[in-house]
């Protein structure tokens, strides 16, 4: 099939489509500590509006998110490659937090947090980066005396399932939702026991 019609036909179903959807939702507290995960060469910090026009060299960010984000507290975490952004994941530790692809909002309770919105440039994949700035963020929320973290990510993103294993975090749910169009709508919730698809796709 020629790129240009699958591409057509792939917006024409997130515009238009139905699906199903499947999100696995994770937790840490303490006293368990996040895996001593590192990535060699990376320089971490705390980004702030005046980073945001950066976080688009990533990839698509809607400038519009920012603003909103840092008024409302939400950390940003940055880390540079030789000066260049090669990942960044945003942190929510008040009011509500909305899990689109489970087609719910979530209150976020005193003492929690939640991480999202995380991604790391195309080039700079494969290094480990993603677990250990999850395991950064997580050593720093703990050290400030919060009681939980959450991060959640879709059954599709195996990489993301890896990464946040891989820095502590243990499974808790899957929210199911159907998708209408780009919009979703949650129908279930299962606890953990573990996931048997998720569990094979670890491996």
């Amino acid at each position: 099939m020629p790129n240009l019609l699958r591409s057509a036909l792939s917006e024409l179903n997130r515009r238009y489509g139905l699906g199903s959807e499947r999100t696995y939702v994770y937790s840490i507290r303490p006293p368990a500590r996040p895996a001593p995960v590192e990535a060699a060469g990376v320089e971490w910090t705390r980004l702030g509006p005046e980073h945001a026009a950066e976080l688009g060299t990533i990839g698509p960010f809607d400038m519009a998110l920012a603003k909103p984000r840092f008024e409302r507290g939400d950390r940003c975490y940055g880390g540079y490659i030789g000066g260049r952004l090669a990942h960044y994941s945003w942190a929510q530790s008040a009011g509500e937090h909305q899990i689109l692809e489970g087609g719910c909002m979530e209150r976020i309770a005193p003492g929690e947090f939640w991480i999202y919105h995380c991604r790391t440039a195309e080039w700079a994949r494969g290094r480990g980066i993603y677990p250990a700035m999850l395991a950064r963020i997580v050593k720093e929320f703990f050290e400030e005396g919060w009681g939980v973290g959450w991060i959640y990510t879709t059954r599709h993103n195996v990489a993301s399932q890896k990464g946040i294993v891989r820095a502590g975090f243990t499974l808790q749910r899957t929210v199911s939702a159907i998708r209408v169009g780009a919009r979703h709508f949650r129908i279930g919730e299962r606890a953990a026991g573990p996931d048997p698809e998720a569990t094979r796709q670890l491996h």
